[in-house]
């Protein structure tokens, strides 16, 4: 138990020094994505891209994407660990989806998504973490 506490604190170090322009591994909506499971980090990291992809006024932070998962692979909850609970991914990112469709009252893939986008931000969510302003 000490050696992962000592596996966390190292790659939250690690990751914390690479960040660089981004958000810090110490943001409260960061530490959300790092901790999740692995199917609900896979369903916010997919509305957070829908996000992006449904208004001009946010960017998807790939580059914190692919540090989170380094530092979630160090801890067995990364990409690596993705592949074993694909059913489980796709299910929790339906459910995901239609949460997020009802508490925004938007539709995914069409509506202009940036009052949610917004909303997201102000709430401090998993998926702001995700999402850069324009």
């Amino acid at each position: 138990m000490k050696k992962l506490g000592l596996m966390f604190g190292a790659a939250l170090t690690l990751a914390a020094c690479a960040t660089g322009g981004g958000r810090s591994f110490d943001d409260p909506a960061v530490q959300k994505l790092f901790t999740m499971s692995t199917p609900m980090y896979y369903a916010s990291q997919n509305l957070a891209s829908q996000v992006a992809q449904g208004c001009a006024r946010y960017s998807y932070d790939s580059a914190l994407d692919a540090q989170l998962n380094e530092a979630r692979n160090e801890v067995g909850r990364g990409s690596l660990s993705a592949n074993s609970l694909r059913r489980a991914i796709d299910l929790e990112t339906d459910v995901a989806q239609r949460s997020f469709q009802a508490k925004h009252d938007v539709v995914l893939g069409s509506d202009d998504l940036c009052a949610a986008g917004d909303a997201e931000a102000l709430e401090g969510s998993a998926i702001s973490a995700l999402l850069i302003p324009a």
